[in-house]
């Protein structure tokens, strides 16, 4: 009964198979012939266009090029005629020269035809040939059109039909040729006429190739209508098909794309076959199906779960992020107004004590303190954007530690000094060597001693320890100041962090000097932790660098570069900024080194009085009105008088971009504002010492 069933089974599967087969054959052959009719319907609507262009030349004498520009325009052919190239008129000259004298619409394409002698190339004179002996429309083979002014080319065929003196077809073929007057014509690129039949369809179901001629070969394609990579698999059906289009052939392979295959219905004969099989399994999968939608739900549960703490996680880190926006935010109006107060003030009291004729040391002293902090406070901002964003490139070489801690020491005992505090340095017996950067590496030490004393009441220790621990140096920074609270440690040097201060111990500082240094340490390939007891106890940081293997140390010891005396003689200087009070003091400041100096505001002041006073130093500020200070830079160096001067740019802004950009302007140096006057006389006094120089750069931005 069994084997039975299973034979009826197969044999009810077996016919339901031809059945189907059958049946997307049939869709499968009606596909074919409906795009195959296509084909033909739309170069029969471009053969009747072309017997009514021939009925104007046969009720005419002559047409001339505007009356035929104008009739053609009548058909609209771009939008009604998608895929033609265009309408033209050929004209027999004699038995063998066919010249091309009318081709609409005149673009740069037909405009590259036009004069052509078609009847000078093999498959348009045979179709001519046809055409003029036939009295019939003729397509010609395979050709590229004169038109294909491009890189990319497009298989082409033109369709001709004669026209004759009097408008009527001869009856023999001698009398036809005598008769013949020239060709109405069309020339098609094959890609953008098939094209153009089918658009861009949603979802075809068969690709077809169409070749020129009834051989199959790659020398005779003219279009493919989908890329190799449609055909996922093997198709499941193909067919050849040859069509007569104007008395020629054109031999067209189909297949069936995979949206087409996935509706087959021969899909649907195997799970025929197996539906006996799987009904005793039904109930089995389903328990198991159930079951598993079970455990399912259940994870999905425990995942929501997971998703809901993870979003409130979230939530928490960005409120918390949020505030201290806005902490830092406070913060940095805080710590901006805090200098300019004292400036302000200091600036009252100097211009009343210069009245009374009392000495403004101490003003002055003021003004310029006050000034520093406010560019470090800028510099830490800056430095932590360019850090963060990759824009710091590490100027890597040999480095002696011992020296390197030696100079950041120094940098910071006058501020830890000021607050009465007590440092003490343990150094190793012999050098240690490293691959740093050392105005990076002095800039970690230099912030780790600042902070360090800033923290720290007045009359606290710091020590500061370098020692060789498992082929690393280890520099630990110890202070006895008002210690770290231990929920705070994991966050300390996240950006904008600082450990709550009450508005009578604010220390000042924008929370960015601890980020700084964990990221320019990292960037050395070492780490930095802290330790603390909690509040009160003091900290501790440790930095660990890695040191360079015993091949790698310099034979020579690190030698410092000596500041050589700047040469007193008196300089030509022109100084250029919109910034009147900027540009005054600066030239203030020359004039008292004996320099002979001239002001002026912008850029075509400059430019005026350039030649007259053939300066040899000319300081320009870049955010000029009007024409910028790189318009005017390059300007300069155009003239005669510009071409051996040092021009110096004086600016805001100090990316390594905005360097480039003045370099490539013609500027030989670049000042990033506020401006050490020590750079500047640099520049104007060794002029004879780098002569037509145009690389150097002066970095006067802290750190």
């Amino acid at each position: 009964m069994l084997a039975l069933s299973l034979l009826l089974t197969v044999c009810v599967s077996l016919l339901l198979n031809a059945n189907v087969r059958a049946r997307d054959q049939a869709r499968f052959n009606n596909l074919v012939q409906s795009t195959s009719d296509r084909i033909l319907r739309r170069l029969d609507t471009y053969i009747a266009l072309l017997q009514g262009t021939e009925g104007l030349f046969a009720t005419q004498q002559e047409v001339s090029p505007d009356e035929f520009s104008a009739f053609v325009q009548l058909f609209e052919l771009q939008t009604h005629y998608p895929g033609i190239q265009g309408l033209g008129f050929s004209q027999r000259l004699s038995d063998e020269h066919h010249s091309i004298v009318l081709l609409e619409p005149r673009d740069s394409r037909n405009q590259a035809a036009m004069g052509y002698d078609m009847y000078s190339e093999p498959n348009r004179r045979e179709a001519m040939a046809r055409a003029r002996d036939t009295g019939q429309p003729a397509l010609s083979a395979k050709v590229t059109l004169k038109q294909e002014i491009h890189e990319r080319k497009q298989a082409g065929f033109l369709l001709y039909l004669p026209v004759y003196r009097g408008g009527q077809t001869p009856a023999t073929v001698e009398a036809r040729r005598e008769a013949l007057v020239g060709f109405v014509y069309s020339p098609f690129r094959a890609d953008d006429l098939l094209n153009g039949i089918f658009g861009i369809e949603h979802k075809p179901r068969v690709s077809f190739q169409v070749y020129d001629g009834t051989a199959v070969a790659p020398e005779h394609l003219l279009h493919v209508s989908h890329d190799p990579e449609a055909l996922a698999r093997e198709p499941m059906f193909t067919t050849t098909k040859t069509l007569t289009v104007a008395g020629r052939s054109w031999t067209l392979t189909f297949a069936s794309l995979p949206s087409f295959d996935e509706t087959a219905s021969e899909f649907v004969v195997v799970p025929s076959l197996v539906a006996g099989v799987l009904v005793s399994l039904a109930f089995f999968f389903l328990t198991r199906a159930q079951v598993r939608a079970r455990e399912a739900a259940e994870r999905s549960t425990d995942e929501l779960r997971v998703a809901l703490a993870e979003r409130a996680r979230v939530e928490v880190q960005l409120r918390e992020a949020d505030r201290r926006k806005d902490d830092f935010l406070a913060m940095l109006a805080h710590e901006l107004r805090n200098p300019l107060a004292p400036v302000l003030t200091a600036v009252q009291l100097m211009e009343r004590k210069l009245q009374s004729g009392l000495s403004t040391e101490r003003e002055r002293e003021v003004v310029e303190r006050q000034v520093h902090h406010m560019r470090r406070l800028v510099d830490d901002l800056l430095d932590v954007s360019r850090v963060t964003r990759g824009k710091i490139h590490l100027q890597k070489r040999p480095v002696e530690l011992v020296a390197a801690v030696g100079r950041a020491v120094e940098s910071a005992r006058p501020f830890a000094e000021s607050r009465e505090h007590t440092l003490r340095v343990e150094l190793p017996r012999g050098p240690l060597w490293m691959e740093a950067d050392p105005v990076r590496l002095e800039q970690v030490l230099s912030n780790l001693l600042h902070n360090a004393a800033k923290y720290s009441e007045p009359g606290g220790r710091i020590t500061l320890t370098l020692a060789r621990e498992a082929g690393e140096a280890v520099v630990r920074v110890a202070d006895t100041g008002m210690g770290i609270p231990a929920e705070a440690l994991p966050h300390l040097f996240e950006p904008f962090m600082q450990v709550a201060r009450t508005l009578d111990q604010a220390q000042g500082g924008l929370g960015l000097g601890l980020t700084l240094v964990k990221r320019l340490v990292e960037m050395h390939g070492g780490r930095v932790e802290v330790a603390s007891e909690g509040v009160g106890q003091g900290s501790v940081f440790s930095v660990r660098l890695p040191l360079l293997p015993a091949e790698r140390i310099p034979a020579e010891p690190e030698e410092e570069r000596l500041e050589q005396d700047v040469p007193e003689e008196s300089r030509r200087v022109l100084v250029v900024d919109d910034n009147e009070d900027a540009a005054e003091m600066l030239g203030e400041v020359l004039e008292m080194d004996g320099h002979r100096v001239t002001v002026v505001h912008d850029g075509m002041a400059a430019l005026e009085c350039l030649d007259a006073l053939q300066p040899e130093v000319v300081f320009l500020d870049i955010g000029l009105p009007g024409m910028d200070g790189y318009e005017v830079a390059r300007r300069i160096r155009q003239r005669t008088t510009g071409a051996g001067l040092r021009l110096v740019a004086i600016t805001g802004y100090g990316q390594a971009s905005d360097r480039k950009r003045s370099r490539e302007a013609g500027f030989d140096a670049h000042l990033v504002k506020p401006v050490e006057l020590d750079a500047v006389r640099a520049l104007v006094a060794d002029l004879g010492r780098l002569p037509g120089q145009r690389e150097c750069t002066f970095n006067v931005t802290s750190g």
